[in-house]
């Protein structure tokens, strides 16, 4: 053991002891084995809570196995923004009735860019740069495949991400939606959001934002001037979509042309009596 490591581990040891949020470990389960002492490879699958495993016994066996059908109306169809709107005010500072909980991140993804491409007619181009994330990625061709869109691919350095520089001459008139990442999954550089929400509207397109890997770790001030659409994974196991009033996918206040099929399913296209 060498000097710098001596003097490394009491210092640590006593960080440890001083952080305010170390009782939180004692929140989660730990491997049944104790071989695992860190575990740093969560995106998707995070440790449990301990109360989790008691919520869910009580939901079988108390909202669904006693309440049955009628738990839809008397809690769970509100679940999707009640929940949204804590999961919104602590990560966006967002207000009542602008976040909702849905599905997966692709799922969502797949949601939000369908509908911001059928709202915008006349105009068939969704732009998105090559470094994004996979899974946006794929997402957009199959749309792409399916509306006979066509992909504009940002040429931008992965290392320092996409700029306004980058979407010059990509933008135009035939322009659905814009869609990039917050912050670069490989490098880590941020993305100046407001700049580039500005020329994207200034084109009159659609801006979609991704902050599965921003939300909660970088400070933003996502006000409805700066963005359009959002998608986000604040817990990396539920996913949450925003929009702005003028734009948003909730039913309240919600704008008729960015209706489309694939939010079909669980609500009629007009009021029954």
């Amino acid at each position: 053991m060498n000097s710098v490591q001596q003097m490394q581990r009491p210092t640590s040891a006593e960080l440890d002891a001083a952080d305010p949020l170390a009782g939180q470990r004692e929140a989660f389960y730990a491997p049944s084995d104790g071989q695992l002492t860190a575990y740093l490879d969560g995106n998707s699958l995070g440790r449990p809570l301990k109360a989790t495993s008691a919520k869910l016994a009580s939901f079988v066996e108390d909202a669904w196995g006693s309440r049955l059908i009628r738990g839809w109306d008397e809690q769970w169809m509100d679940e999707p923004t009640a929940v949204g709107d804590r999961i919104g005010v602590v990560t966006l500072g967002a207000a009542a009735g602008q976040v909702t909980v849905g599905d997966s991140t692709s799922v969502m993804l797949y949601k939000l860019i369908r509908a911001a491409v059928d709202a915008q007619a006349g105009r068939d181009e969704i732009v998105v740069d090559r470094d994004n994330f996979p899974t946006d990625r794929f997402i957009i061709e199959g749309i792409a495949a399916e509306k006979g869109a066509t992909i504009k691919w940002v040429a931008s350095n992965p290392a320092s991400g996409v700029r306004t520089t980058d979407l010059e001459g990509l933008l135009s008139e035939r322009t659905a939606v814009v869609v990039l990442s917050h912050v670069a999954y490989r490098s880590g550089f941020l993305a100046d959001a407001a700049a580039i929400t500005a020329m994207v509207k200034e084109a009159g397109a659609l801006m979609l934002w991704d902050l599965c890997h921003s939300v909660g770790s970088v400070p933003s001030n996502w006000t409805p001037g700066v963005w359009t659409l959002l998608l986000v994974a604040p817990t990396n196991t539920s996913m949450a979509a925003r929009a702005p009033p003028r734009s948003r996918t909730s039913t309240r206040r919600s704008r008729t042309d960015c209706n489309s099929r694939s939010g079909a399913g669980w609500a009629p296209t007009t009021p029954s009596a």
